[in-house]
């Protein structure tokens, strides 16, 4: 009988089966120590992620807001605002949607709102929005007062609780939308007209006029695209019309069209030529 014959029957294996058995059975429990390992460190981070996201990464209370860039805003302002309640998850807070409100709410032109992970906060940048002058416009409920800010866009006068009154004296009448950006290239050059600039009245028709100290009356008429012209004639008007003709009550300048300024004077009545009747006497 052969030794093979023989190591089989006697439970024996040749050393070259033997040590790929012992081999295949170390490989067997490295692997199951691998698994292990991956199962306690998964458990273990997916439970401190669970802790961090619950725990770790919340607002507790307004300390961890931090406001900047408005001279007249803070935190509760934007606290009230966002309508933010603690404690609040950082993850279930959409700066976007933040951002929309803020603006919508409070009298700022923008809002950019930052999540903070490490240490958990929340950063609030604002740009103010400052009202430059009264207004009044019609509303569904009749005239209605309020501001416009540098861009021509209306403030309620409820807005004036978190800030100011209006910067200069001038006068927005009849504003409507759709003639907010001339609106706002009036605003932005009020300093460069040449004499003050005192109303902007929009008429129902869209049409714009203008009073200026130095000119009075001046009437821009509707064509939006020649407002840049009409204000460069303003100017050298200012400064070169007579001054005779600028104090006269009544008087008004046209410049819809602006290579053709019109001076518009009151009528004056005619006198009365008729001689007296006579009398005779007696």
């Amino acid at each position: 009988m052969s030794r093979t014959t023989s190591d089989v029957k006697t439970g024996t294996l040749p050393p070259g089966v033997e040590r790929r058995r012992r081999l295949r059975q170390e490989r067997r429990r490295d692997r199951m120590i691998q698994l292990w390992r991956l199962t306690v460190f998964g458990s273990t981070a997916t439970a401190l992620g669970w802790l961090l996201i619950t725990q770790g990464w919340t607002l507790r209370s307004t300390e961890q807001v931090q406001v900047s860039g408005s001279e007249r805003l803070g935190t509760e302002a934007v606290v009230e605002a966002a309508q933010l309640s603690f404690p609040l998850s950082l993850l279930s807070l959409q700066p976007s949607e933040m951002e929309n409100r803020l603006v919508k709410t409070l009298p700022v032109q923008a809002a950019v709102v930052q999540r903070r992970l490490l240490p958990p906060g929340l950063t609030v940048q604002l740009e103010d929005r400052r009202p430059v002058a009264a207004a009044r416009r019609q509303g569904s409920t009749g005239v209605e007062q309020g501001m416009v800010d540098s861009r021509g866009h209306w403030m309620a006068r409820t807005d004036a609780a978190h800030g100011e009154e209006p910067e200069t004296g001038i006068q927005v009448i009849g504003w409507t939308p759709a003639q907010r950006q001339p609106l706002e290239i009036l605003l932005k050059q009020r300093d460069q007209l040449g004499s003050a600039l005192q109303t902007i009245e929009i008429a129902a028709d869209g049409s714009l006029s203008v009073r200026t100290a130095g000119l009075g009356l001046v009437q821009l008429g509707t064509d939006p695209r020649l407002l840049d012209q009409q204000l460069i004639t303003l100017r050298q008007l200012s400064r070169s019309l007579p001054d005779e003709l600028r104090r006269r009550s009544g008087t008004s300048l046209d410049l819809s069209d602006p290579s053709k300024p019109e001076l518009q004077m009151p009528i004056q009545p005619k006198a009365d030529t008729t001689p007296p009747a006579k009398t005779s006497e007696r």
